[in-house]
């Protein structure tokens, strides 16, 4: 019988972690789905630790294998040759809550999708296993959806949705291979262009796991593929949802843009934000931040841009090594006194 759910986990040199994301959607409340796991070229031990896992365990396992192409050609290839009427993902380092596909199938129920928030502290997610209440769903049209998404966003990933397969098919919507950043944005922006309504579920389900060592840490040229991304997304929600459009490019646009220069300006990549700066149109959207952001901080920073785009690199490489000391200080604990 064909399952609900597919859940695509896209693994690249993943032995160490993928046990303990798969671990975690055997605690699972719902069971009627299945995984497809796609390694992409792995050089260490992942397809022998998927092929292990595999053997013991009752999940409903596909393994697919293709040489290294990137985690966007690995979710296409894990979108392909299915009929699950849901699609679901999550990356090889993450995990879900005991709760989190009960949920989200139970908010799906009458919309388009539904989603939930992120928590960046895996054991606590992993180690909850309250049931999601009902007074934590919240359905909203999906204008409303939209505006939650883009304002919350470092609290909602695109592995915190649950899609309809039907309209991934009908409008075409896939990861854009060849780019490292940005393209998971892209895609959740266009599949919402095309939903009516949402169902938000106002609990931390899905666990992020951020390592130091991950790409999204890497601070290269690469790092403008998410501006990229969000200039083209601009021109996608003209095209196909006009009522939000304007929302976009007063915020998430300009925000996005925000976020590769102040990449750049804490990476203390001086020639990679000059030439940002040259090449991209950051001075419009530095004004629309100093005018609207919501954010006092946004507001502040994009007004150093407008004084001068030094200002601002200097300013926020200088706000980020503050941030760092005071955390370093509270993590360290207090050494007595021998006296």
């Amino acid at each position: 019988m064909q399952p609900a759910i597919r859940i695509i986990i896209p693994c690249h040199n993943s032995a160490r972690t993928i046990r303990r994301a798969l671990a975690s959607l055997e605690q699972q409340t719902f069971s009627d789905f299945e995984v497809v796991l796609v390694d992409d070229g792995s050089t260490d031990d992942t397809r022998n630790t998927l092929l292990d896992f595999q053997a013991h365990s009752r999940l409903r396992l596909t393994i697919l294998s293709q040489r290294h192409a990137g985690a966007a050609a690995a979710r296409n290839r894990g979108m392909e040759d299915g009929h699950t009427p849901f699609l679901m993902f999550l990356d090889s380092d993450d995990v879900f809550h005991p709760d989190m596909v009960r949920a989200l199938w139970q908010g799906i129920c009458g919309c388009d999708t539904a989603f939930c928030l992120t928590s960046r502290d895996t054991d606590a997610v992993l180690s909850d296993f309250h049931s999601v209440s009902e007074k934590q769903f919240h359905c909203w049209d999906i204008d409303d959806a939209m505006r939650h998404f883009m304002y919350r966003k470092e609290q909602i990933h695109f592995t915190g949705f649950l899609y309809r397969r039907e309209l991934l098919e009908k409008h075409a919507i896939r990861f854009r291979e060849g780019v490292r950043y940005g393209e998971d944005l892209e895609f959740v922006w266009k599949y919402l262009a095309h939903c009516r309504n949402a169902c938000f579920l106002e609990a931390r389900l899905y666990g992020y796991d951020d390592r130091p060592d991950s790409a999204v840490h890497q601070v290269s040229w690469s790092k403008t593929d998410l501006a990229d991304a969000m200039l083209r997304t601009g021109q996608y929600l003209r095209k196909h949802h006009s009522s939000f459009a304007g929302s976009f490019a007063s915020y998430m646009l300009p925000r996005a843009m925000w976020t590769v220069a102040k990449t750049f300006a804490v990476g203390r990549k001086p020639s990679l934000y000059r030439l940002y700066c040259r090449r991209y149109p950051l001075r419009g959207a530095m004004h629309r931040l100093a005018a609207s952001a919501p954010d006092r901080l946004l507001r502040g920073s994009a007004r150093l841009y407008l004084l001068h785009p030094w200002c601002f690199y200097q300013g926020v490489r200088l706000a980020f090594q503050i941030r760092q000391r005071t955390e370093k200080r509270r993590r360290t604990p207090c050494r007595r006194s021998a006296y």
